[in-house]
């Protein structure tokens, strides 16, 4: 599980400030400048949702590069921007992992599985990334059976 906690994503998010993000004011701290380098392309799809009035949904890479992530981002608007940058983060993470070498043979052959999880710090409720219903569920009493069943069926 990649888990990220709102301190970054707030800073995540002023990186879209050009003067914000540069160069100079990278060095004012260890974990802006770490952002620049490997986040841009979270920052990136993140700016696609906007464009689109966080309607349209997103395409994230998936195991292979044959297989696609099709995912609504808080499509009933209960999150604040932090949140739904985060969102989009934790998909942006599982075609990161995917990429690496040591992983791809595995994916490939469907021996290994990546799932996605998003934990709302504020709340303390976990969502699982839903590729039947392409949106992040609350784990609930109302929604664990259904999220197994789709488990069980896509991946067993």
């Amino acid at each position: 599980m990649i888990m990220y906690f709102p301190l970054a994503m707030n800073l995540l998010y002023k990186l879209r400030d050009e003067n914000f993000a540069s160069k100079d004011n990278r060095r004012i701290s260890p974990l802006r400048s770490w952002l620049c380098t490997h986040a841009s392309s979270s920052l990136e799809k993140f700016h696609q949702l906007e464009i689109c009035g966080y309607h349209n949904p997103l395409i994230f890479q998936s195991e292979t590069v044959l297989r696609k992530i099709v995912a609504y981002i808080d499509p009933d608007d209960d999150f604040c921007i932090e949140d739904k940058l985060s969102q989009v983060n934790c998909l942006q993470q599982m075609a990161n992992i995917a990429s690496y070498g040591f992983l791809k043979r595995r994916l490939e052959r469907h021996q290994l599985h990546i799932h996605a999880l998003w934990f709302d710090i504020y709340t303390g409720n976990i969502y699982y990334f839903s590729r039947q219903n392409k949106r992040f569920i609350d784990i609930n009493e109302k929604t664990v059976e259904m999220l197994s069943n789709e488990v069980k069926k896509y991946y067993s």
